[in-house]
């Protein structure tokens, strides 16, 4: 749910210690055009990315034997559904990802320039600042929960609708969606009650804060040592005396959030897996005896080992790509945004 953001924006006061750009601070942010702007490009960016994540979400839940292909699930849901069943649940995602990611990014940023001055205060080398940028993607991550959860799940059993679902005695469900938003609220109140909408809200924040943390940190580090390439084949000079070009600068960071992505969306997997099946298959009949514990081992009764890592390339990929493209642009509207001194 919570989309990355770049841990070292290039800012045009020359360079930090080891080659790093230095960064475009919370402070030095004209924060009403940062957020309103911002709000238009990452829109734009989710609607572009978006059936990346209906079918990663749609693989997970499939209960067939066999996990189908990507090319294979956007060729049933346009047949189902037509061009638009890609975009199921989007409205949700669009409406109520603005007010959380106000408070991700916020949070992000006030924690990381927090953890970053504890690292400086104990000297610590450059590389090492990674775990500052763990430090704000963990606690960004956790205090938007409480919004993202809800949001999770009505948007998770949009995009589902129509899933054959296998249960553990042989039997199968088809999988029920909602007419829009407000048809999901008010149906898993009525059926589930309030806590409905928090389904799975401690896999949540097992899933995601880790998810968050590996991502930040692995891309603070991976950013770092691509700096720090640079620097070698460049010269210290050129970095420390001038900034690198908008080429360099965005060639390193679609590598290191290419490689960020691809390291925290394998290692969340299995985790997101159960999360996902839980959310959406508490929404059923009968649902809501399900657990994460009790997910988990039906999970494994139908699938073995295998079943914790469905989805897994897709993930990886929409990780990857949505964290490389979010971070991308983040980069570009800290700098539009940054106020000039």
């Amino acid at each position: 749910m919570s989309a990355p953001s770049p841990s070292t924006p290039r800012s045009s006061g020359g360079a930090g210690n080891g080659g790093v750009p230095r960064e475009v601070t919370w402070e030095g942010l004209d924060k009403k055009k940062f957020f309103v702007v911002g709000a238009g490009m990452f829109s734009c960016v989710t609607c572009a990315l978006y059936p990346l994540s209906v079918i990663k979400t749609r693989q997970m839940v499939d209960g067939s034997g066999s996990i189908k292909g990507g090319l294979s699930i956007v060729k049933d849901v346009v047949r189902q559904r037509g061009f638009f069943g890609l975009y199921q649940g989007f409205g949700t995602i669009v409406v109520g990802t603005l007010p959380i990611r106000m408070v991700y990014l916020s949070t992000l940023e006030v924690v990381k320039a927090r953890a970053r001055g504890l690292c400086e205060t104990f000297d610590l080398p450059p590389i090492a600042h990674g775990v500052a940028d763990a430090a704000g993607g963990a606690t960004a991550s956790m205090c938007s929960q409480v919004l993202g959860v809800p949001i999770d799940i009505i948007s998770q059993r949009q995009m589902t609708r129509g899933v054959v679902v296998r249960s553990a005695d042989g039997g199968s469900t088809t999988l029920t969606g909602y007419r829009n938003g407000w048809h999901a609220i008010s149906s898993i109140v009525k059926t589930e009650g309030v806590r409905g909408l928090y389904r799975g809200f401690g896999a949540s924040i097992v899933t995601l804060v880790p998810g968050s943390a590996l991502w930040w940190g692995a891309y603070g580090t991976y950013q770092r040592i691509g700096w720090g390439d640079f620097a070698s084949t460049s010269g210290v000079t050129a970095v420390v005396n001038s900034e690198p070009s908008d080429a360099v600068a965005m060639g390193v960071q679609i590598a290191s959030g290419v490689c960020a992505g691809m390291t925290s969306g394998f290692f969340t997997t299995p985790l997101d897996v159960v999360k996902t099946r839980l959310q959406v298959l508490s929404g059923q009949p009968g649902g809501e005896a399900h657990s994460f514990t009790s997910t988990a081992k039906e999970l494994y009764r139908e699938h073995g080992a295998r079943g914790f890592l469905r989805g897994v390339r897709p993930r990886m990929t929409s990780v990857a790509i949505w964290g490389t493209t979010m971070v991308t642009t983040y980069e570009f509207l800290k700098r539009s945004s940054r106020i000039e001194v």
